[in-house]
């Protein structure tokens, strides 16, 4: 019997789904069907649910069925996700391991299954506490590395790395393809597209590189289906739309004042001028006659602003006193009485655009010309990816689908080893295509009997990533089938909310009963689990940004002046939107922390550091040196900058001069001299030439440390180690790919008492109290496309962007129909990200709109507020048009100038530099020890050409980093082992090769384990106060600097103790002590540098110097 058909019954787990079942009564039955193992099955599960618990338990329960650990596959979206799952089982199964059961139902529920895994790992020889990396649960984006890397020839994968940032490889795919059209050689049907396009594009290369990037960035929503795509399916699919959406349109209008509306124009079109075309109104329907009828009625009936007209005069035909207009205005009035003005706003706006029934062959001919140009790029950048030995996402998944081959060819990419009987996917509402594809093809060839299962988790309305490709058609069509794959599938449905206060689950459940009152998939009504008081409070303020932003650090205060131990978060739609905010808390003195929110080029301190990067880089980037000149740490004032700047020279050769001098105040000239004798003394420096040493010394010596706080301090020192790793050779050689760097990282988390978080960041978690500001902003808007693409009619279908100035062109209507589709998707989507945002909250959740409403005149009624299109206010005003229509006007606006913090003081002249330990300044003079190459050298030839190592040495020196800030006492050999899945991704996002990232994972959990286990590593690590760990040491020895950096460092009965990690083991077959006595013979000398470095800094206590080797447990003094 194999293992796939061993599970028509399972005794053992049904105590458990009776026990799961018996947990609550009103979805108690679907969790206990959830839990099964042998149902294939699709759970829709709502905000705050439980989800990621019954993920967990299924988990559990097939692991105890299964021969093997990896036979169960867990696929979660990002790597938090995944390591929280790993954390989670592990801690189940430790628990479970203790023996103690626990008292609360559900607690028990997860003991039991737990005990019977562990069962289980007896039986066969497992061992997962010790082994916890045998369970697969990765993301998608490591599940697809990882099956391309074992089948490397299928995949057509070599060894190269996986790029977080391939913006360089795809500009040199795309200029390798758009250069093709001066080669001689290229291909006839390639030269036609390509001439074609760059006509489209004016021929500006430089435009058309911008959207192919996008283009590239998100081929794996088109690439697969560009090189199958038929034009005739294609064009039968639009015009099906077309007239689909015609007839749905023409219902919708017949019957109503708007064909009152058409009969009183076909009267008045033989009494009036320049209404000809009213004439004789045809029959309502989706032919082309019908249709341009249509466009022109629609067009006549919508104002400018796209609103219903009022009234019509002279302008439009109808003179003024004529009983033909009496009798239109008198429609049009009736039309406003009715209520329905909006409405038929919103269907003749769609009727005014609609295209023609048939595809234009203009369209059509640059669809088949961007299929060519599409073709040819995406081989151009399979070869870049070869030439510089680098993947991205999107082509590791591509492989990985190749891999699998087609549904005749597939199972090779599966060793045996890694055969899959059970797949857990959570989130399922975010796979795009390929990811789809990537699940049916693992399960192809299952049988729909063999009880192998795959399990799919998701909300419809958690959907919230259209940006990165995902399509919730996909989910809601395994819905509505109820079969994936050879699989059938069972739709059960959870309705429990464990989250959040019955007050805030009703204002849920009413407001999105009524925003999705029109979706494809009903909202169903959650029922609250826990029980107080609570909910939502609507803050409608006319008070502009900057008022709101006050009244969101108020109710903050609040939240934290009642129960400072509260979580309390911001969550805004985009960032953006925190423009006011971040200052008025900081001007509160409230720390806040939030994750990848502020650019850290934007934070001020850090600008200032890249603009002096700028400056010593370019000589003649004049406003590089004049931010360098008004920043905190030079601090020349903006009358004497003018000055300087004033002659239009050089700004480094002005400062210089006598004649500029003498127009600068005395303290400009002060600070002028300064700065410039710090130049100079960098200038002298032997290692003056090296960038990344040039800006850094100089900033220190500048002052910039007193300029900073300590997170501030972070960030710096982050632009400083991007700028040592683009400056290998001293230079900066590629300054596009540093600054492209410096644009992708975002200003470290800080610790504050709020957090700050995106919807899209928040999604997944949740907080006491939820502060939503900016409801009445839009989101950013997207650029023009090359082309449009969607699924049309069930068809994949591509419209071009043709350029034409003239919107009634038929191509221009064709692109402005399907695009309408796109931006409805998006739309759509605005109402899923308020429901990821209100459901954060557990105990209260405040939203906080500006409106704009004018006092009105005296006897004038109040106005009602409308909502900004495309708002998050609009899309809920269903629900929020009484509250915020009964809102105050609130307090007068505040003017927009008085928004923010002032920049920090500068330095005041004179300011006496005093370097903290750990930093260091240039040299007064360049004079060396004739010994000072060969120190250098020899420092340098220990560090040996083995990279393996030394990134395997960079994971470990990390982690011990952070179990030494957190003291060795919290750790356990089981809590380590759970890091694996992060210390595997900083392997790869280090460098490391692909197909050996586990087993390298798996040697630095083993030196970490061994650290903490071992009398020499607890000693090392154990808390003290005065701890320090990667601490950065510099003095002025003999006429030189020297810089080092101490592993850790503490002090401890009166001694000064230096520890320096050395990972290497001892080679097989040689003596151990013979092994630590050649390594401290090895590192005598640096770490003799180590303790005068130290000494020259003002320690007056004793100083030992340790090596400390984790692979044999060996410490060792340097004496």
């Amino acid at each position: 019997m194999t293992a796939f058909e061993s599970l028509s019954s399972v005794p053992h787990l049904e105590p458990v789904f009776s026990a799961i079942a018996a947990l609550n009564p009103h979805d108690g039955p679907a969790r206990s069907l959830a839990v099964d193992p042998r149902r294939s099955m699709v759970l829709l599960a709502p905000a705050g649910s439980g989800k990621t618990t019954t993920l967990q338990q299924r988990m559990l329960a097939c692991l105890s069925v299964v021969q093997r650990p990896e036979e169960v596959l867990a696929i979660t979206f990002t790597n938090a996700a995944a390591a929280e799952i790993v954390e989670r089982v592990i801690n189940a199964l430790g628990s479970a391991a203790s023996g103690e059961v626990p008292s609360k139902p559900h607690e028990q529920v997860q003991y039991q299954l737990a005990r019977l895994v562990l069962e289980r790992d007896a039986q066969l020889g497992w061992n997962l506490l010790l082994n916890p990396s045998r369970l697969r649960i990765m993301t998608f984006d490591s599940f697809c590395a990882s099956l391309a890397n074992k089948t490397p020839i299928m995949a057509g994968l070599g060894g190269g790395r996986t790029s977080d940032d391939p913006a360089l490889v795809y500009r040199q795919a795309i200029l390798d393809t758009l250069k093709s059209v001066n080669d001689p050689d290229v291909p006839e049907a390639l030269l036609e597209a390509l001439q074609a396009v760059l006509t489209f594009a004016k021929n500006r290369f430089e435009s058309l590189v911008p959207l192919f990037e996008v283009l590239l960035m998100k081929r794996d929503q088109w690439a697969g289906r560009i090189m199958s795509l038929d034009i005739d399916s294609m064009a039968a699919a639009v015009t099906a739309s077309v007239e689909r959406t015609a007839e749905e349109l023409i219902n919708e209008i017949s019957g109503t004042e708007l064909e009152q509306c058409m009969r009183c124009l076909e009267t008045s079109s033989g009494h009036l001028e320049g209404l000809e075309w009213a004439a004789n109104t045809p029959a309502l329907t989706a032919d082309a006659g019908g249709l341009e009828y249509l466009r022109k009625f629609a067009t006549f009936m919508l104002t400018t602003t796209g609103t219903v007209r009022t009234k019509v005069d002279a302008r439009q035909g109808f003179p003024a006193k004529n009983p033909l207009t009496k009798n239109m205005n008198e429609l049009l009035a009736s039309i406003r009485a009715s209520g329905n003005a909006e409405t038929y706003a919103r269907a003749l706006q769609v009727l005014a655009t609609l295209p023609d029934t048939t595809f234009p062959e203009r369209s059509a001919a640059m669809c088949r010309h961007l299929t060519v140009v599409l073709r040819y790029l995406l081989a151009n950048l399979t070869l870049a990816f070869e030439s510089t030995n680098s993947l991205d996402f999107p082509e590791v998944a591509q492989r990985a689908i190749q891999a699998l081959g087609d549904e005749d060819n597939i199972g090779d990419a599966l060793l045996e080893e890694d055969r899959i009987s059970h797949i857990l996917v959570d989130e399922f509402q975010d796979t795009n295509q390929a990811q789809y594809d990537l699940l049916k093809g693992l399960i192809a060839h299952w049988e729909r009997d063999d009880h192998r299962s795959i399990f799919m988790c998701g909300d419809g309305f958690q959907s919230i990533f259209l940006f990165r490709g995902a399509d919730l058609n996909l989910f809601t069509s395994i819905v509505e089938a109820g079969s994936f794959g050879p699989k059938e599938i069972e739709v059960n449905r959870l309705v429990v909310n464990f989250r959040s206060l019955p007050g805030v689950v009703q204002w849920n459940n009413e407001t999105y009963e009524e925003v999705f009152k029109d979706s494809a998939y009903p909202f169903v009504p959650s029922v609250p689990m826990r029980e107080g008081n609570g909910g939502m409070e609507i803050h409608a303020l006319a008070t502009g940004p900057l008022g709101e932003a006050k009244a969101v650090v108020a109710e903050a205060q609040k939240a934290l002046a009642a129960d400072p131990n509260q979580s309390v978060a911001v969550l805004v739609r985009g960032r953006s939107h925190l423009r006011h905010i971040l200052p008025e808390f900081k001007a509160a003195g409230i720390e806040v922390r939030g994750q990848d929110i502020q650019p850290i080029g934007e934070a001020a301190p850090v600008s200032e550091v890249i603009s002096l990067i700028r400056a010593l880089w370019h000589a003649a980037d004049r406003t590089a040196w004049l931010a360098v000149l008004r920043s905190a740490f030079v601090g020349l004032s903006w009358e004497d900058c003018l000055h300087v700047a004033a002659g239009g020279q050089v700004i480094r050769d002005a400062l210089r001069k006598e004649a500029v001098q003498a127009n600068l105040s005395d303290e400009g000239v002060q600070r002028v001299t300064a700065f410039l004798a710090v130049l100079d003394a960098v200038e002298r420096s032997p290692r003056g030439a090296e960038l990344a040493w040039a800006v850094k010394s100089a900033w220190l010596a500048l002052g910039g440390p007193a300029t900073v706080d300590s997170g501030e301090m972070d960030d710096v020192e982050t632009i400083f180690r991007l700028l040592v790793e683009h400056t290998a050779t001293g230079a900066l050689v590629n300054p596009h790919a540093f600054f492209r760097a410096i644009d992708r990282v975002y200003a470290s988390p800080k610790a504050g008492a709020v957090t700050v978080m995106t919807f899209h960041g928040a999604k997944g978690l949740e907080y006491d109290v939820v502060l939503i500001p900016g409801l009445s902003m839009r989101g950013a808007n997207d650029d023009t496309p090359l082309f449009y693409w969607r699924q049309v009619e069930g068809n994949f279908t591509i419209v071009p962007n043709l350029g034409d100035l003239d919107p009634t062109t038929p191509e221009s209507r064709l692109f402005s129909f399907v695009g309408g589709m796109v931006r409805n998707d998006s739309a759509q989507e605005v109402a899923r990200t308020a429901y990821v945002a209100t459901t954060r909250a557990r105990e209260a959740c405040h939203l906080f709109a500006t409106i704009d409403r004018l006092e009105p005149e005296e006897g004038d009624e109040i106005k009602p507020v409308k909502p900004t299109a495309g708002s998050l206010l609009a899309c809920l005003w269903p629900a929020l048009e009484a509250a915020v229509n009964e809102a105050a006007p609130g307090a007068p606006l505040v003017p927009q100038s008085q928004a923010g913090v002032p920049s920090k003081a500068r330095l005041a002249t004179g300011y006496e530099v005093k370097m903290p330990v750990g930093v260091f300044v240039p040299a007064a003079s360049n004079d060396q020890l004739p010994t000072e190459n060969e120190l250098n050298d020899e420092l340098r030839e220990e560090e040996g050409n083995d990279y393996r190592a030394k990134i395997i040495g960079t994971a470990y020196h990390w982690f011990v980093e952070q179990i030494g800030k957190q003291g060795v006492e919290g750790w356990s050999v089981g809590r380590v082992q759970s890091k694996s899945q992060a210390v595997a991704s900083m392997l790869r996002r280090s460098g490391y090769p692909g197909q050996e990232v586990e087993a390298g994972a798996a040697r630095v959990i083993d030196l970490v384990c061994k650290t903490i286990s071992c009398g020499h590593g607890k000693w090392i690590l154990q808390a003290r106060a005065d701890m320090g760990h990667e601490l950065q040491v510099s003095a002025y020895r003999n006429g030189r600097w020297v810089h080092r950096v101490l592993d850790t460092s503490f002090v401890e009965d009166g001694v000064y103790y230096i520890i320096d990690y050395k990972t290497p083991e001892c080679p097989e077959g040689a003596s151990e002590d013979d092994f630590i006595s050649r390594q401290v013979e090895r590192y005598r000398l640096k770490m003799l540098e180590y303790k005068m470095a130290v000494a020259d800094t003002g320690v007056t206590q004793q100083i030992k110097s340790l090596l400390y080797f984790p692979s044999c447990g060996r410490l060792a003094e340097v004496a």
